[in-house]
């Protein structure tokens, strides 16, 4: 380690930063304020990001619900019931968070908010989201399955009712012969 030619050295710095050391200190105060310049940018940066739609805010919603004893699917819910200030990033985060979990935790009676979110209420959150493509593809898959488990309840039903009249029709024939 007596060898500083390998890579990842890094010389330690003398002054105020790379703009003293460029100009040998000649002109300090001129490249101070270069310097504190350069090392304000990114706390710069990062107070004018703060506050601003994070794609990735889904990612705490399970957790927070836990935290604070709601219902896990509050707070997707929640973001599906109100607008806040980017419609398309909380429908990108609804997306995303239904994508990983799945809808059972959306699409249900929600105890907190004491409303049922429907697929159709989801679907107008993409939309205006502009998922337009997502919300058709979620309202197909939402109805789909439902409207063929309601059909073959349906007949299933009337199948029983259909058996269970011949069967007491026939016991009714036999009885008085």
């Amino acid at each position: 380690m007596d060898n500083i030619a390998y890579i990842g050295y890094k010389p330690a710095q003398i002054g105020f930063g790379e703009a003293t050391l460029a100009t040998g200190g000649t002109l300090a105060p001129f490249t101070a304020v270069v310097d504190i310049a350069v090392a304000v940018i990114p706390f710069i940066i990062a107070a004018i990001n703060r506050g601003k739609p994070n794609p990735n805010d889904w990612q705490g919603w399970n957790a927070l619900d836990s935290q604070m004893g709601f219902p896990i699917g509050t707070n997707v819910t929640g973001w599906i019931i109100k607008d806040g200030d980017s419609i398309q990033n909380e429908a990108l985060n609804i997306l995303q968070y239904i994508r990983a979990y799945g809808t059972n935790n959306v699409l249900t009676y929600n105890s907190h908010w004491n409303k049922t979110i429907t697929a159709q209420d989801l679907a107008n959150k993409l939309r205006r989201g502009g998922y337009e493509n997502e919300a058709n593809q979620l309202l197909t898959q939402a109805t789909s399955p439902q409207i063929v488990q309601n059909v073959q309840q349906t007949i299933q039903k009337s199948n029983f009712l259909l058996y269970a009249g011949i069967a007491l029709g026939l016991i009714l024939i036999f009885k008085k012969k």
